[in-house]
């Protein structure tokens, strides 16, 4: 819908007030077509045959006032426009009743143009929204018109997920009668194939599960086509049958199926019931967390909610202490690549054993990984960082099972310590700038070679002649010639105690700083500050 094509229509006995109001809607909206009427009965017979979008009425009015024409408006035209009630009278009976008869608004006279443009902004939004909703609806119905299975399907599957509207609950209660003892299930296939395979493949895998399941229920199959690995059944036990016996009779036939396909089927089962009509939501989604729940099982490939429940009953969970972390970091930073790798597994079964759900365990695999290339930030080049970064979080989100997360786990850490190494051994130029960059802006605390070393994930021997080759002095005579420089300079440019400048650069004992800064500029602290701070 165009804003600017739209009609108005105001409504009002007193000749001013309907013109001024008018006149103040076409000022700001100049492109609306807007008409008048001087009573709800003109108003009544202008708007038939007519869309109006908006209607401003008055609610006292002789022959027909503003509230009984809005209650015989609605039906009377071809689309219910918007009322905006306009009086003076602004009582809460008559807001209340406007309210009631579906009014948008209540504006008091006299109305202002910024009260005015607010209210018609409002509406116009409200219109284009509606209005796009309707053509959706529109080109929906249009389209599942012409495949009425299809759109049966998808009324089953919008039952099913809880998302049926009023008018589509009858429409559905019209083709279907499910109700009684029975669950949902749901079959996943992998569908790599042409698009005409995968609807071969579909097609066989339903009939196949229908027939299985023709002796002990009624199967209502669901294949929607945005989840073309994906067949609902929802499945109406009938009377006297054991459900057991039935599953049992489907698992065989799809036991049969993947092997003469050679694919894999997996089946998440949910609770069963004895009321389907009510409880098919909560069938339907603890189907798909049991189905979700095979990340972990694979091997049997058929998860009931009833044995996911037992399964996460039974996890284990294992915290991972500070030191998994640490042995993983030391590993990482020493370029080993195996045992790296093997603390990574560990902690990833640590994290397993308390079976979170498939998707937290896939992102905390993903922190775990993110940190280890954090780690390997200083000595890495960007592009490859950046990289890095992208795969880790892509290759482990799509990762379907446990073992499937490892594997791609261990496959990115190497990746990681080994572009680590590389880039290491490229770049000493940059990893000197950088680590001057860390040693100033970490003066304050307790700095060793081996420490610095580690950062930059180093040998301390290799990174000692490294270092002594780049700046031309060793690392201790660089630190504490920094240390010095900064005390020089907050001793002249501050004026903190002594000690707090020691503490500032490193020194917590206020007698060796002093020993070292004498040594260095002949004279005390004290005394430096004295002869040169005033000069």
């Amino acid at each position: 819908m165009d804003s600017d094509k739209m009609e108005v229509l105001i409504v009002d006995d007193e000749p001013r007030q309907r013109r001024g109001l008018a006149a103040m809607v076409r000022s700001l909206r100049p492109a609306y077509k807007v008409g008048e009427a001087k009573n709800g009965k003109e108003a009544l017979e202008y708007a038939r045959g007519r869309k109006l979008d908006i209607v401003f009425t008055d609610i006292q009015m002789p022959i027909m006032n503003g509230l009984e024409f809005a209650e015989a408006l609605h039906g009377s035209c071809p689309k219910e426009p918007k009322i905006v009630f306009v009086s003076v009278y602004h009582e809460f009976d008559y807001a209340r009743k406007a309210i009631r008869l579906g009014a948008k608004d209540y504006l008091v006279k006299p109305v202002s143009a910024e009260s005015l443009d607010g209210v018609l902004i409002e509406l116009e939004s409200q219109l284009l929204r509606e209005n796009s909703a309707r053509e959706e609806t529109q080109l929906l119905t249009e389209e599942l018109a012409h495949t009425k299975p299809i759109y049966l399907e998808y009324l089953l599957l919008k039952w099913m997920t809880g998302e049926l509207k009023p008018a589509e609950t009858k429409e559905m209660e019209q083709h279907f009668d499910i109700r009684g003892h029975g669950t949902v299930l749901i079959l996943e296939t992998q569908c790599a194939l042409s698009s005409d395979s995968v609807l071969e493949w579909r097609s066989i895998l339903k009939r196949a599960a229908a027939q299985a399941l023709s002796k002990w229920a009624i199967a209502y199959m669901v294949s929607p086509e945005h989840e073309r690995d994906k067949l609902y059944a929802i499945i109406q036990w009938k009377p006297g049958v054991q459900a057991a016996d039935g599953l049992k009779q489907l698992q065989q036939a799809l036991a049969g199926l993947m092997t003469i396909h050679e694919k894999s089927i997996g089946a998440g089962i949910g609770h069963e019931t004895f009321c389907l009509e009510k409880d098919v939501k909560s069938c339907y989604e603890s189907a798909a967390t049991a189905l979700e729940y095979l990340y972990y099982f694979r091997e049997g490939r058929w998860m009931s909610a009833e044995r996911l429940r037992a399964e996460i009953d039974s996890g284990t969970s294992v915290n991972v202490s500070l030191k998994d972390n640490g042995r993983l970091e030391q590993a990482v930073a020493g370029g080993q690549v195996e045992l790296s790798i093997h603390e990574c597994m560990a902690i990833l079964d640590k994290m397993a054993a308390a079976r979170p759900s498939p998707f937290r365990m896939k992102c905390n695999a993903i922190q775990l990984l993110l940190a280890c290339l954090k780690q390997a930030e200083p000595v890495m080049d960007d592009r490859h960082y950046a990289t890095l970064a992208q795969q880790i979080d892509d290759q482990l989100l799509r990762t379907d099972s446990l073992p499937a997360t490892k594997t791609a786990a261990a496959s990115l850490l190497g990746d990681i310590v080994n572009q680590m190494k590389k880039d290491k051994g490229s770049r000493s130029e940059l990893i000197m700038q950088k680590c001057r960059e860390y040693i100033e802006d970490n003066l304050h605390d307790d700095l060793g070679l081996e420490v610095v070393a580690q950062h930059f994930f180093y040998n301390a021997s290799y990174f000692s002649i490294l270092f002594k080759n780049h700046f031309g002095i060793s690392f201790t005579d660089f630190l504490v010639k920094q240390r010095m420089q900064r005390a020089r300079s907050l001793l002249l440019e501050s004026d903190k105690r002594v000690a707090d400048i020691a503490k500032q650069v490193g020194y917590k004992d206020i007698k060796y700083f002093n020993k070292v800064f004498k040594k260095t500029f002949l004279y005390s602290p004290e005394e430096f500050r004295r002869m040169f701070a005033t000069t």
